[in-house]
């Protein structure tokens, strides 16, 4: 097990991991998960036999086990031991978890095909710090998939003058914020709110039901 620093978080999931998971059976859950993974089909490099995905901020391993739907061998890793058991719970084929902390990855350089953080960078207290851990881990020619909330979007606005949380804590990023950081590591291409001539629209939702609370970006370094 990798050194923990709970400080290196900005919330502490730990205290909703029951309320986590019942969320996305709620209708709003649902409709925002299906244009989230709409967004990650596309952006997605094809899985071939053996690749293996890094679930960075895993929580309670909802992601880890759509990716594994899609063919991938799972490491989901999470700051939470809470969030952490509720995943080893599952028992879902494929997925492996572990307590760990983003700014020291418990994995060796290059280790992996894909390397995700989904809507983890908003809530970390070092984003750069995470990133450049998830690029050593990533193998070349790999790439890094990362969703955050979008700072922008009137619904996260309205969140976090609410003082709701978990998003009162986030310190989300703008599209270009988060385009500027992204680049850093590598070539980026996005789906959400961008400039005109960048937005890749998310064609299997319908238009009146689309949602620009969350940003989807594909970075190959």
């Amino acid at each position: 097990m990798s050194m923990v620093d709970k400080t290196h978080s900005l919330y502490d999931f730990g205290s909703m991991v029951d309320k986590y998971d019942r969320w996305y059976e709620t209708p709003e859950g649902r409709s925002h998960d299906k244009q989230q993974k709409s967004a990650v089909r596309r952006l997605l490099r094809e899985v071939a036999p053996g690749d293996r995905l890094l679930d960075v901020g895993c929580g309670t391993g909802h992601w880890s086990r759509f990716f594994t739907g899609l063919g991938f061998s799972v490491f989901g890793i999470d700051i939470s031991p809470q969030m952490i058991e509720k995943a080893r719970s599952h028992n879902w084929p494929g997925c492996r978890f572990e307590v760990a902390d983003a700014e020291h990855l418990p994995s060796t350089n290059h280790s992996f095909e894909v390397v995700a953080a989904m809507f983890t960078l908003e809530f970390v207290a070092n984003p750069d710090k995470v990133l450049a851990e998830m690029c050593r881990c990533v193998k070349p020619g790999g790439m890094l998939i990362v969703g955050t909330l979008n700072k922008s979007d009137p619904l996260n606005l309205d969140r976090i003058a609410q003082g709701e949380e978990p998003y009162a804590s986030a310190h989300m990023f703008s599209p270009p914020e988060l385009d500027k950081m992204l680049a850093q590591c590598g070539q980026v291409r996005m789906s959400g709110s961008l400039e005109a001539g960048r937005h890749d629209k998310i064609e299997s939702v319908p238009e009146e039901k689309r949602s620009d609370a969350f940003i989807i970006a594909e970075v190959r370094p």
